[in-house]
């Protein structure tokens, strides 16, 4: 199991061994962050700035501002910005500003549609859905390219609220400066517009309706005058006998007076335009009664009369006819001026009528009545003087109303207009990079851990270590064999100053060291001891276990330690191949199938060239299942009999993934060692081996690691071959 807590030490040391690791990744993520920084075209972003006022303006009434909460004024503003994004504000845009046409705006074709044309391979796919039956593709309509230059400025547009505040920024990025402030500007007064131009509607509409509402009110009113007066007129005798008021009579003959005078100014004016009409202008200032108006009338009968008398042509008809239009001129005048006379007269009569119809109409209501007349009069006047008011209210609305839409403004004024950015907005050059830093590092760091943990192979001991959960205290160095049948397990006996002799003498030593700290752990009584089990492993095949497993017995013997190898990889034998000797005819496999009790008789340990190792092959190749053998009562008996016998067993096992037999022998292991190729094997097949492995040792018993073959490349090695080279016997 991995240790909970986090060693920072061992952080750092996971991100040096990964340092190129994450150095490539941080490169290939930067690479294409650059590459865009190089191929994109700049893009640049011009803002205007709007003030909305929620309360509304009113140029003929500014004190009438409408107070209301700031929950409703709020949600006005924000409502102005929907309609600052709403589809018939974009088109209008769209329409103002000419983007249909625009090169980046409009309509435009495609990268594939652009690939098709120049390679002739849209004609040719026509021609195929021709072939086929199918419908020819069909060029798109002007509907949809005006929907996709909506579209693209709408991508483009970025109009937002700024905080609670009652302005509203409008947005545009575009390719050009100038071009983004000139359509943001566009943008914000094309809005105002048609802001105003709504309420203008607005209020014309309202205007319209109250229009046909007071026609009616004025039919009404005078309806209801008519009635009233009606009422007084059919009743104007009986009522004057009634209130015996000379007042009343007075004011009776008055009325009187004043209808009959309207009535004769009426006929006569109507009698001197027909008159007029057939040029008849004698009998016009008959009826109108004027002098000077007859006099002029027949001064051009006169000159009539010598027209026609004249030589068509002479001097004398032209100075008659010309003298003739003049005096035509001065009728006309004349005539509108004794007209506009009598409309005075009678304008003056009229209002004379009604102030005596209005000063009879109280007098009655005051005089001694009837009550069935006075109910019925003061319901005439009540009736008359509600519509009359209706009627005044609904014409000054309409008046006020008229003059409304002519001058109204918007609810919005532009702050702070839109002016071309003197630098790109996009790409953001700073952040990008920032985010590609970021991300080049820290998923080149996550790579580097999971190839620390999962993915790659082991390349140093504290890796190792942190992967197996066990003490890794050697490295055995990468050295080559020099040819013919010389192994690099020969170099414990003929190069015993070497690095790699030093290396399995380190690991001698963490051996002796951790098997004395179990027996201390395991409370083994101090005395003359059994010859100690030492288990050589690895999790797959080709990592070096055979090879460990004959230089640390080499190491041991070479001590002066009595030493046995026992070649207990059954499945595929090879300690006698290594060493260069002949594999015995009664090995281990042998004395494990047979039935003869007595080991010595079958098993006879070879002596290992160049050293005091002694050596039990696996002989030949077992025909039945390993596993059973080396779990077998005939093996323990074995192992008992050789620990009396020597003080060092070293057991070259199996490799630990593919087959089971190592897991039954580390149950009689004291120790064991597992070996692991340099940058070889997966963490993931490391780790389950060594979960292996563990899971089955005795309590006490410990598991060490061996990194084999490690690559000699800077760093400690460089200072191994350099400094402390000749302690190994390494020069030349």
């Amino acid at each position: 199991m991995q240790s909970p807590e986090i060693d920072l030490k061992e952080l750092i040391g996971i991100l040096r061994r990964q340092s190129r690791l994450v150095l490539i990744t941080f490169v290939i993520l930067l690479i294409p962050a650059i590459a865009y920084l190089m191929l994109a075209t700049p893009m640049y972003r011009a803002t205007a700035l709007i003030s909305i006022d929620p309360g509304g303006s009113n140029l003929l009434d500014p004190s009438s501002i409408q107070n209301s909460q700031s929950a409703i004024l709020n949600s006005r503003v924000d409502g102005e910005v929907e309609v600052l994004l709403a589809d018939a504000t974009v088109m209008a845009v769209v329409e103002r500003a000419g983007l249909i046409s625009d090169p980046e705006f409009g309509p435009r074709l495609r990268l594939a549609e652009k690939v098709a044309i120049a390679l002739g391979i849209d004609s040719v796919g026509d021609r195929l859905r021709q072939m086929l039956g199918l419908r020819a593709t069909v060029a798109p309509d002007s509907a949809v390219l005006v929907s996709n230059t909506i579209a693209r400025l709408r991508g483009a547009t970025d109009i937002r609220r700024r905080g609670l505040t009652y302005l509203i920024s409008v947005s545009i990025t575009s390719e050009s400066p100038q071009r983004a402030a000139d359509i943001a500007n566009t943008y914000v007064e094309t809005f105002i517009d048609r802001q105003v131009t709504a309420k203008s509607t607005s209020v014309t509409a309202a205007r319209d309706v109250l229009h046909s509402q007071t026609e009616t009110a004025r039919i009404e009113l005078a309806r209801m005058e008519d009635t009233l007066n009606s009422f007084i007129d059919d009743n104007l005798a009986r009522l004057e006998e009634e209130s015996d008021n000379e007042a009343i009579s007075a004011l009776r003959r008055q009325l009187e007076t004043a209808r009959s005078s309207k009535i004769t100014s009426v006929a006569a004016l109507a009698a001197a335009r027909e008159a007029a009409a057939r040029s008849d202008w004698e009998a016009a200032a008959t009826t109108l009664g004027d002098t000077a108006l007859a006099k002029l009338a027949r001064e051009r009968d006169t000159l009539a009369r010598r027209l026609s008398g004249e030589v068509a042509g002479s001097q004398a008809q032209i100075d008659l006819q010309n003298a003739l239009a003049s005096l035509e001129q001065d009728l006309g005048t004349r005539l509108a001026e004794v007209q506009g006379g009598a409309e005075t007269r009678l304008s003056a009569i009229t209002q004379a009528e009604t102030r005596a119809r209005e000063q009879l109409r109280e007098a009655l209501l005051q005089s001694d009545l009837s009550s069935s007349l006075i109910a019925d009069l003061f319901k005439l006047q009540q009736s008359a003087s509600i519509a009359r008011n209706q009627y005044q209210q609904l014409l000054a609305r309409v008046q006020d109303l008229s003059m409304l839409a002519n001058v109204q403004i918007s609810d919005a004024r532009v702050v702070s207009k839109a002016l071309p950015p003197t630098s790109a907005s996009s790409p953001n050059a700073r952040l990008i990079l920032a985010l590609a830093v970021v991300a080049g590092l820290g998923i080149g760091i996550f790579v580097a851990f999971l190839n620390e943990y999962y993915i790659g192979g082991v390349t140093s001991t504290a890796q190792l270590a942190n992967v197996i959960q066990a003490p890794v205290q050697v490295a055995v160095p990468d050295i080559t064999s020099g040819g013919g049948d010389r192994m690099v397990a020969d170099d414990i006996v003929t190069s015993p100053l070497s690095q790699y002799s030093e290396g399995f003498r380190k690991l001698r030593l963490a051996i002796d060291t951790n098997l004395n700290q179990s027996a201390a752990e395991r409370e083994v009584p101090e005395g003359p001891r059994q010859g100690q089990v030492i288990l050589i492993c690895s999790a797959l095949p080709g990592e070096g276990k055979t090879t460990s497993a004959i230089a640390i017995a080499r190491t041991y013997a070479v001590s002066g330690q009595r030493t046995l190898l026992i070649d207990c990889d059954l499945r595929k034998p090879s300690v006698a191949t290594y060493i260069n000797a002949q594999p015995q005819q009664d090995g281990l496999i042998d004395y494990l199938v047979s039935t003869i009790t007595d080991a010595e008789q079958m098993i006879r340990p070879m002596m290992d060239q160049g050293s005091n190792l002694m050596v039990i092959t696996a002989g030949t190749r077992s025909s039945q299942p390993t596993d059973q053998l080396v779990n077998s009562p005939r093996f323990a008996a074995l192992l008992e009999a050789v620990r009396d016998a020597w003080d060092v067993i070293i057991l070259d096992s199996p490799p630990l993934l593919p087959v089971v037999d190592t897991r039954y022998l580390a149950q009689v292991a004291d120790i064991a060692v597992m070996v692991v190729r340099f940058s070889s094997t997966t963490q993931g097949e490391i780790r389950e081996a060594s979960s292996q492995v563990q899971e089955v040792l005795r309590p006490g018993v410990r598991l060490l690691g061996l990194l084999s073959r490690q690559s000699q490349s800077s760093g400690r090695r460089g200072y191994y071959n350099g400094a402390y080279a000749a302690y190994y016997g390494d020069e030349k």
